[in-house]
């Protein structure tokens, strides 16, 4: 990976070796265990450690693959996954630390996956209907490789600023012992379906999730979304200035998708709006986040008064010796000003973001497993932000390329 800065400022770039081994054991038809375990090893850190001397900051993606605040050394291990499942019918529960995916929690592997610790009810009354309930005590966020309380892992990167300009206060005070997660999707139809998830963070906040999908003819779809989020308790501290949430606090976002498939390729326009109702805090230990607009190396979680447009179009191609996929997109976001502390929470400025992926997977028996993958981005800032090069390096005015080799067994 490397990021490639404008004008006098520092570039960075990293080098990782990464892999996992999963086993899944049946003892009964209607109990398993699981278990997987993580690795991952560093070429070194100088080029992680060093700061830019105009601006003081240091990397951003390339930390996010080796975060020298919570590994150290040149390897990692991990134990994400240990859980017994049991499956009666159309229930299912697992026990234990496991992975799972939902728009807010999700695994999002690097450098570690996201992995959750306490149990998790799922159950399919029919092909129309799936009901999944968690009860979750203990996070592993992917930076640290290790299992804490959820107030411990909201903080760890990317805190920012209060709505005064000061640093945030509330790394590492955030008090919450507990996350409930509740989710229904319901198809009325082959062509209509609705899916609702909410997040009740204790003493912190809860988030609804709403998104209803339209299946047309043509294969053409349209998916909308909605998020809601209000303060709970103290909003994670009964000092205000070291809570998460400030009092009152409330934020909105909602955006649609328009997709088309025609042949082997597909088309999308995203849209994106984060109302200025209040910072959208989605925290970013948990995984990705799920706005429809949300590219590689792109987030706009903790900001408020967002308007965000993307296009893309991915083809993907088969024949008797490889596998290739193609996809490029584009896409705008318009922020508050950089230093509009309120609305902007990380100095981001607003920007055009192009990034292009190629994956390429032989077939022949002799390289079965393999692939090879190469991303190419660059951002466009799109406003003027004078000489404040902190809103400029690593935010806005850089080119960006990973190349990804793997192997699968």
């Amino acid at each position: 990976m490397r990021t490639a800065n404008r004008k006098d400022l520092a570039d960075f770039s990293a080098t990782v070796a990464y892999g996992y081994l999963k086993y899944t054991y049946e003892v009964k038809n209607w109990l398993s265990f699981g278990g997987q375990v993580n690795g991952l090893a560093h070429a070194g850190i100088d080029n992680i450690t060093k700061r830019d001397p105009l601006t003081g900051s240091g990397p951003i993606y390339e930390a996010n693959l080796w975060n020298p605040n919570y590994l150290n050394g040149n390897t990692e291990f991990a134990l994400p996954q240990l859980y017994a499942q049991l499956t009666f019918n159309r229930h299912k529960i697992t026990l234990g630390r496991f992975l799972m995916e939902s728009p807010i929690v999700n695994s999002e592997p690097w450098p570690f996956p996201n992995a959750m610790q306490g149990i998790w009810y799922d159950y399919s009354a029919n092909k129309d209907l799936r009901i999944q309930l968690g009860g979750i005590q203990n996070i592993s966020p992917r930076f640290t490789a290790q299992f804490d309380g959820i107030g411990e892992t909201i903080g760890l990167i990317a805190a920012g600023v209060d709505k005064d300009g000061n640093p945030s206060g509330y790394p590492g005070n955030v008090n919450s012992n507990f996350l409930l997660v509740g989710n229904a999707n319901y198809s009325f139809s082959e062509s209509v379906t609705i899916d609702l998830w909410n997040y009740y963070t204790d003493n912190v906040s809860n988030t609804i999730y709403l998104e209803p999908s339209l299946k047309l003819e043509n294969d053409l779809s349209i998916k909308t979304m909605l998020i809601y989020q209000f303060k709970v308790g103290e909003g994670g501290n009964e000092n205000p200035l070291l809570a998460y949430l400030e009092d009152g606090h409330q934020a909105m976002q909602f955006g649609f998708r328009v997709e088309k498939k025609h042949n082997n390729s597909t088309f999308q326009l995203n849209f994106s709006r984060i109302t200025n109702k209040g910072r959208m805090l989605l925290p970013r230990e948990l995984g990705k986040e799920p706005f429809y607009t949300f590219q590689r190396r792109t987030r706009v979680e903790g900001m408020q008064n967002v308007t965000s447009i993307m296009v893309k179009w991915q083809r993907n191609w088969e024949n008797e010796s490889r596998k290739m996929r193609l996809f490029t997109s584009m896409g705008s976001n318009k922020l508050a000003k950089p230093d509009n502390a309120q609305e902007n929470k990380l100095r981001l400025p607003s920007h055009l973001h192009w990034d292009a992926s190629l994956k390429y997977e032989p077939k022949k028996a002799s390289f079965n497993g393999f692939s090879a993958e190469m991303l190419l981005a660059y951002r466009f800032l799109n406003e003027e932000i004078g000489n404040d090069e902190r809103a400029r390096i690593n935010r806005a005015d850089f080119a960006h390329v990973d190349l990804i080799l793997a192997y699968t067994f």
